[in-house]
């Protein structure tokens, strides 16, 4: 079983359903030393190592392997899985796989924070209407 960290769509249960077909237990938690930025004309934001910066997120548990191939096939190309440490809010720290943007591909990074709650008010529906889609 693996534990996955999610700090953009996938924070939402269900778009991680959608995409997995499973519902797993989880918590808020916290990754260190990387910074949240919108992708260059996506509705979804990626990660780069940012000393001093740190991403809120949600903290999946009991995740199988066959989630984790299906969270593999629906990230884009230009993310890499790493297992890096989070923290969660009771200071817990775990170690969980996390799709980060590799410094080869920071130029697809748009200075600019991305933020949950716009996303659930702007993009939410149709972006859940096509993770069905595909897992269709």
């Amino acid at each position: 079983m693996f534990k996955i960290f999610a700090y953009g769509t996938l924070q939402v249960p269900e778009v991680m359903r959608a995409v997995t077909g499973s519902v797993f237990p989880s918590q808020p938690a916290r990754l260190h030393g990387f910074a949240r930025y919108r992708i260059r004309n996506r509705v979804y934001p990626g990660l780069r190592r940012e000393t001093g910066s740190f991403t809120d997120g949600v903290l999946y548990e009991d995740v199988s392997a066959r989630a984790l191939k299906d969270l593999d096939a629906f990230e884009d190309d230009f993310y890499r899985r790493e297992t890096l440490t989070v923290v969660t809010r009771t200071g817990i720290q775990a170690d969980a796989e996390v799709y980060i943007v590799p410094p080869a591909h920071y130029r697809l990074l748009v200075r600019r924070s991305w933020n949950l709650e716009d996303f659930k008010e702007t993009w939410f529906r149709e972006f859940l209407t096509h993770c069905r889609r595909l897992s269709n």
